[in-house]
């Protein structure tokens, strides 16, 4: 159906109108990208949308993070022993705890004798049988001096596989979320599912701190993993909508860069001041209720209003755009608009629904997403565990993790500097490409703020990688879809994390195999990247068709211009 005939079934509009109308638009529809200047593509709106993404940035870094600090157990720990708790700690140690290879106290055995025969003995006896733990365990309150659901219940030896498993619920929640919040964000709109994904983290993180043994722990877990990413992506998504794309770059990394990096830092202080996992899982799940609160006034993306056909709804939104952005667009242009998006909502409709399936039918676009996937797969996996491994290598906990999620500040800042000057290809090559090198390097050397200070930078490299990667699937992905595909994109990653915590305590059979496994990835993860499209300063694709166009893209670091 031609735009005229069109225009002419739907409008009453004269026809010497429509055919002016017509004219002014070069017999050609204007889609959102090309409407968005009448509007204003950076005004007083959009910096209002960044405003409200300030707070949910915040309290992402809380719902993601919080649960490695209900789940800390100290480096040094061992078996308390009865008979010997009138004795000083190092005494105990010495008369109790056999030794290793090293030298080091074991922390899962004891001698099994009758210490009172030998309560004036100096020191232990090497032949002396050894036995696993039967009075609990004692902890090392100089590294972690609160108690966490670990110490409380004692999940360490036969039990220590407990957190790997409770921080893996955490992702397979995640896997269901996005899988359901997805396909929320696309048929019910942005604004319900962060509304929803809010609720879940808040729910979560209260029933964690009411929790008695690891099941409960873990289905608390899964509730809470359901929030993320969704907690944040959809008003990420929404104000990628929103904005022009030259300003893409600036909108997506600026709250991350700093909201999300104030929240990493001062959370292992939270919780030192708690004094007590309940208390700190209570006080980093309420302030979610703001946020609940926030879904009520923020307006829905205009973009996804008009690609699901609820026209009026979406042009209401953009009059107000254009108000507060201090904007006037002519009645011509603005009808002539509303005419185009209710002809290609009614084409589109006539044509097909689209679901992920169809990108998948495009030989060139099911290429790009399966790679797209896999490479988000290594990035999430290579970044959860930078997360957590920065509390393992022997250093002070508190100040590792606060000065390693300082990298989120410049690993937000530089691609916002950068990106739209080197492309997203070349950027994200690099980066993965560096942060291969420092994890060997972290593997090699034996110091231990020498291993902190070579992780901190890998951290910054993949910091750097999950922004510029994030910003890259929704710009690849087209509207129709973006929700449902980025959703796809954040189950995979999601899936691959749960094997963090794993690579994470993989240390414990050799303390340089973590980094050697995340130095191997990171290398495919920039492989992968060489074979994406680039995407700067390239208007958002609405359809799957007019990306299949789009991306037509040659390997290597060349630019398609559009």
């Amino acid at each position: 159906m031609c735009i005229r005939d069109a225009f002419a079934k739907q409008s009453k509009l004269s026809s010497w109108r429509l055919e002016q109308i017509v004219f002014k638009m070069s017999e050609k529809c204007m889609d959102f990208n090309e409407f968005l200047p009448y509007i204003g593509e950076l005004g007083a709106y959009q910096k209002r949308l960044l405003l409200y993404m300030m707070p949910f940035a915040f309290m992402f870094a809380l719902i993601y993070l919080a649960q490695i600090f209900m789940l800390l157990v100290p480096q040094d720990h061992w078996c308390r022993i009865q008979e010997l708790e009138d004795f000083p700690k190092a005494k105990q140690k010495e008369l109790g705890i056999p030794k290793d290879k090293d030298g080091v106290y074991k922390r899962c055995s004891m001698y099994d004798v009758d210490f009172k025969l030998h309560s004036n003995a100096t020191s232990a006896n090497e032949s002396w049988a050894t036995t696993k733990c039967r009075d609990g365990w004692m902890y090392d309150r100089g590294q972690v001096p609160y108690e966490t659901i670990s110490t409380q219940y004692n999940w360490v030896c036969q039990k220590d596989h407990y957190v790997s498993y409770a921080i893996a619920a955490g992702f397979v929640g995640s896997i269901f979320g996005c899988l359901s919040l997805g396909y929320v964000a696309d048929h019910w709109g942005r604004i319900p599912a962060l509304f929803l994904a809010n609720a879940c983290g808040l729910a979560g993180g209260l029933l964690s701190a009411a929790c008695t043994n690891f099941y409960t722990f873990a289905a608390a877990s899964v509730l809470q993993g359901w929030s993320y990413d969704t907690c944040f992506t959809s008003i990420y998504i929404l104000t990628m909508e929103t904005v022009g794309p030259q300003y893409r770059t600036l909108t997506a990394n600026l709250s991350l860069a700093t909201f999300y990096t104030v929240g990493a830092c001062v959370l292992p202080w939270i919780a030192y001041a708690c004094n007590g996992w309940r208390t700190f899982a209570v006080l980093t799940s309420v302030p979610i209720i703001i946020l609940i609160l926030m879904c009520l006034i923020i307006p829905e993306s205009p973009r996804w209003l008009l690609s699901v056909g609820k026209v009026e709804k979406g042009l209401k939104i953009i009059r107000k755009i254009a108000k507060i952005n201090g904007k006037t667009v002519p009645e011509d242009v603005l009808v002539a608009f509303q005419q185009c998006s209710e002809v290609a909502y009614h084409e589109e409709q006539l044509a097909k629904k689209y679901t992920l399936l169809d990108i998948f039918k495009s030989c060139r676009m099911g290429r790009i997403v399966l790679i797209l996937s896999l490479n988000w797969m290594i990035i999430a996996l290579v970044y959860d565990a930078h997360v957590r491994i920065i509390t393992n290598v022997g250093t002070d906990i508190f100040i590792s993790f606060s000065l390693a999620n300082l990298a989120e500040l410049p690993g937000g800042l530089i691609p916002l500097v950068l990106m739209d000057r080197t492309g997203r290809k070349i950027m994200l090559f690099t980066v993965l490409l560096l942060c291969s090198i420092c994890n060997l390097l972290a593997s090699l050397l034996t110091k231990e703020w020498d291993i902190a200070i070579a992780a901190i930078f890998g951290r910054l490299c993949v910091t750097i990688a999950n922004n510029v990667g994030e910003q890259w699937a929704a710009e690849i992905l087209p509207t129709v879809v973006r929700g449902q595909g980025l959703s796809l994109i954040h189950i995979l990653g999601a899936a691959a994390a749960v094997l963090s915590p794993f690579v994470v305590y993989s240390g414990d059979y050799s303390s340089s195999l973590p980094m050697k496994i995340l130095a191997g990835l990171a290398v495919i993860g920039a492989v992968l990247v060489l074979f994406l499209p680039e995407t700067t300063n390239v208007a958002l694709p609405q359809t799957i068709e007019e990306a299949e166009t789009r991306w037509q893209q040659k390997f290597w670091f060349r630019k398609k211009k559009l």
